[in-house]
């Protein structure tokens, strides 16, 4: 009875965290069945905990959802820190612990021309750029970046834990969309900090989202169009996967131009 016990709380822990995950990531059952390769069904009976699962399945669900497996089996209240501090460590201990590696991760950002890792999402530029291999254009307007062959790309990243579409620009208007006509788009999901997957859009992609904007701002007098939003579901339908994380959190280089 105590053993039937467990694995009931287990399953209800498993249940939550399948759950949690394909919600941040925008997916249905449906979409999470697909990636998995698994009846929507069974995916249907695990998130109300009235299934058992075999570790072949958790392992595909895992990787689905860009988790460990070990993710999927954690409690709420449960800790996920790489060499975890002391017991009774407050937070200035912590980032004592922790600095030294933040100071070597900023001399790596300030080879790449990032000046400051908590500035203006510095930290997840770096990982782009070290993924795609893109150099980063310094006091252009917004995070873009240029390959070895001088194109250009505007990057947008989004945390899905946060929200479910892209910002783009405070003051959209014809001189902006013209702009972003003539160059590629890099999209770049992030849990947190951890990144999902890359995306790449061209211009054409796009090109659906630039002629609403450019109607609203006629429409509305020539006024500026506040951050107009890309959801990450039409970039996920649009776009070209460059990158998809192996859920490990480890980053690996691709090779653009094969993409």
């Amino acid at each position: 009875m105590e053993l039937l016990n467990k694995i009931e709380d287990l399953l209800q822990v498993l249940a939550g965290n399948v759950v949690k995950y394909r919600r941040q990531l925008g997916f249905t059952q449906e979409d999470l069945a697909y990636k998995a390769e698994i009846d929507r069904t069974y995916i249907g009976y695990i998130e109300n905990a009235k299934q058992n699962i075999s570790i072949e399945k958790l392992c595909a669900i895992a990787k689905a959802l860009k988790v460990d497996v070990s993710d999927l089996l954690k409690r709420e209240n449960q800790t996920n820190v790489i060499a975890e501090p002391e017991e009774g460590y407050g937070a200035i201990e912590i980032f004592n612990l922790i600095f030294p590696s933040l100071q070597m991760l900023q001399r790596l950002a300030i080879k790449n021309g990032i000046n400051d890792i908590f500035q203006d999402n510095g930290g997840k530029l770096l990982q782009v750029l070290s993924i795609t291999g893109l150099r980063d254009l310094p006091g252009r307007e917004g995070n873009d970046a240029v390959d070895d062959d001088g194109n250009e790309y505007e990057l947008k990243s989004v945390n899905v834990a946060l929200t479910k579409s892209f910002s783009t620009h405070h003051h959209m208007n014809p001189t902006i969309i013209a702009k972003y006509r003539k160059v590629d788009w890099i999209f770049a999901v992030y849990r947190g900090i951890e990144i999902l997957e890359i995306y790449k859009l061209t211009p054409t992609d796009i090109e659906p989202y630039y002629a609403k904007w450019e109607t609203k701002w006629h429409n509305d007098g020539g006024k500026d169009i506040n951050n107009p939003k890309i959801p990450l579901k039409y970039v996920r339908q649009a776009g070209t996967l460059l990158y998809e994380s192996d859920g490990t959190g480890k980053i690996k280089r691709i090779n653009l131009k094969e993409k």
